[in-house]
């Protein structure tokens, strides 16, 4: 009679590695910190209470994030690599073609400027100013908005459209994008923004066809 083959045991989990411990400990700091900044703005962001919301002990935050301004930075650059990733993606799964893109950039950029995202950056570009907070917020703005622009840009052009009329279109859109968002953050009011978009979109169609 065979006896019956016992279960093998499971494999132990393997375990993380230091580097992987602590790049998770600062992803969990920064990702509360993007949540206090939506909800208060950098005036009323204190960095202790991003350990609490994170369930991460003060001494670990004070070891990897030891001032606001850093933490803030590593936010906001997060928050600008996930939009453009965004966007770039969205650029890859749209057709080739001009009216195609011309969809997509509306409702990218109406999504961006007319969201939270928008809205933090915007708030530490003003409060920053000329201080080195502001000048680090104006570089990562730089560094990440105007590669979107110009991904969008270079998509139109290659779908075949001139490079003139491309940059118009795609530089408009994101200025009437922004423009509504800050009318947004003064009135409240968004129940133009769609018709009005509607009417941009007919505007750069003829340019397109033009």
């Amino acid at each position: 009679m065979i006896a019956p083959s016992r279960p093998r045991a499971a494999a132990p989990a393997a375990r993380r590695t230091q580097a992987e411990r602590t790049q998770q400990m600062r992803q969990k700091l920064i990702d509360g910190a993007i949540v206090l900044l939506a909800q208060k703005r950098y005036a009323g962001f204190r960095i202790a209470e991003v350990a609490d919301l994170a369930g991460v002990s003060r001494g670990a935050q004070t070891h990897h994030f030891p001032f606001k301004d850093d933490l803030v930075i590593e936010a906001l650059e997060a928050i600008y690599r996930r939009t453009t990733d965004s966007s770039l993606k969205r650029i890859a799964e749209c057709k080739a073609q001009p009216l195609e893109l011309l969809k997509a950039v509306v409702k990218d950029s109406t999504e961006f400027f007319l969201g939270e995202d928008f809205y933090i950056s915007l708030d530490l570009m003003m409060v920053g100013g000329e201080s080195e907070l502001g000048l680090k917020v104006k570089a990562l703005a730089h560094t990440y908005r105007l590669a979107v622009e110009k991904a969008w840009l270079d998509a139109f052009v290659q779908a075949g459209c001139d490079p003139d009329r491309a940059e118009d279109i795609v530089l408009l859109t994101f200025s009437i994008a922004r423009g509504m968002s800050i009318r947004k953050l003064m009135s409240g009011e968004t129940r133009r923004f769609s018709r009005l978009m509607k009417l941009w979109s007919h505007l750069a169609e003829e340019l397109l066809s033009g």
